[in-house]
């Protein structure tokens, strides 16, 4: 598998925009994005290094699986991971996201998502000319940009420190920084930075079983099973 590199991710990113219906800087909501690709998405407490998963069938339904146990931060992040597996992996096969953060697939997906969550471009437009150059990021300043843009902490540092805002040192000193704490320092909200969506399924989930039901492939026992996961 080719490993592509930060302008190939770059212009995937702006692709899948593009075919979607969204702007080139516009931050996204993943539900929105998950609704309108039409992929069928369960949210469920998964094992402690898993992230989540997608498959993507043979007549081109498309599902993903999120650790309801990470936080929203981490979860978005994810979605957009899987993206990149559904539309663009070469050879797209079921897997856990996190078992293997060192594969070429999985290093792609990252850049992918880090991309699409969160634009070079859009990005800039968002930081004041004084803090841009020589490290004089500010806390407040990245609070609000991973609050704009919905992804953790670690998420909007790197892909800082990717498109030349920050180094590596000034990278390790606001890692450091506590994210709930310093939330609250300023005002925002934390939900963020902790777990939720625990149950949640996104798609037509209730509507395909039902109408497998009716059709005579699922048994009534079968379908109350599955009804009462939503």
């Amino acid at each position: 598998m080719r490993r592509i590199n930060v302008r190939d991710a770059e212009v995937l990113a702006a692709k899948f925009r593009a075919e979607n219906g969204f702007s080139h800087t516009e931050p996204l909501d993943m539900k929105t994005v998950l609704r309108k690709c039409n992929i069928l998405t369960l949210y469920r407490p998964l094992s402690e290094n898993a992230y989540g998963m997608s498959l993507k069938a043979r007549s081109g339904d498309k599902f993903v699986l999120i650790n309801s146990t990470r936080t929203l931060g981490r979860q978005h992040f994810t979605i957009a991971h899987e993206l990149y597996h559904l539309f663009y992996d070469e050879n797209p096969r079921p897997h856990i996201c996190g078992m293997d953060p060192d594969g070429v697939a999985e290093k792609n997906a990252n850049m992918f998502a880090s991309a699409l969550l969160m634009p070079q471009e859009s990005v800039l437009q968002q930081i004041h000319s004084k803090e841009s150059i020589g490290n004089a990021l500010s806390i407040a300043t990245v609070l609000r940009l991973e609050q704009l843009y919905g992804v953790s902490r670690e998420s909007m540092l790197y892909r800082l420190k990717s498109i030349g805002v920050i180094d590596e040192k000034k990278l390790q000193v606001l890692l450091k920084m506590p994210k709930v704490e310093t939330a609250k320092e300023y005002g925002y909200d934390i939900s963020l930075y902790l777990p939720g969506n625990d149950g949640l399924i996104i798609g037509d989930f209730g509507a395909i079983a039902r109408e497998l039901f009716e059709k005579g492939k699922i048994s009534e026992g079968h379908y109350v099973e599955l009804m009462n996961m939503i």
